[in-house]
């Protein structure tokens, strides 16, 4: 496990290059902004609930039900409405990590997957 702590207002600041953070991870040097980071993370996060949602509905194979829940993704209205709801949260919110997180949550729970 590495050993470095990352200060709140590097985390939430949308202009850090992620460059400019650790470098341990290599999830990290993956984005350039942080912003890019938490759109890719919001992303990630609701197709895997719903395959989740999928798989308790007998879908079958995992990877059958996960490249169903990536096509849905991808034929949503989704795919412009994150980027577009986290760079509001950024600019709305800056360095305030606890109204930038509520805001990251709330835009997860607006923009699930239909079912």
């Amino acid at each position: 496990m590495p050993n470095f702590q990352l200060s709140s207002l590097a985390v939430v600041d949308d202009d850090v290059p992620i460059s400019s953070l650790p470098q341990n991870s290599t999830l990290l040097g993956k984005f350039p902004t942080v912003q890019s980071m938490v759109g890719h993370a919001i992303v990630c996060l609701l197709v895997f609930e719903h395959a989740y949602f999928l798989m308790q509905q007998g879908s079958g194979d995992w990877r059958e039900t996960f490249t169903m829940a990536v096509n849905k993704y991808k034929s949503s209205d989704i795919q412009t409405a994150i980027p577009n709801a986290v760079k509001a949260a950024f600019q709305q919110h800056g360095n305030n990590g606890a109204d930038l997180c509520e805001t990251i949550l709330r835009v997860i729970g607006e923009n699930k997957i239909s079912m």
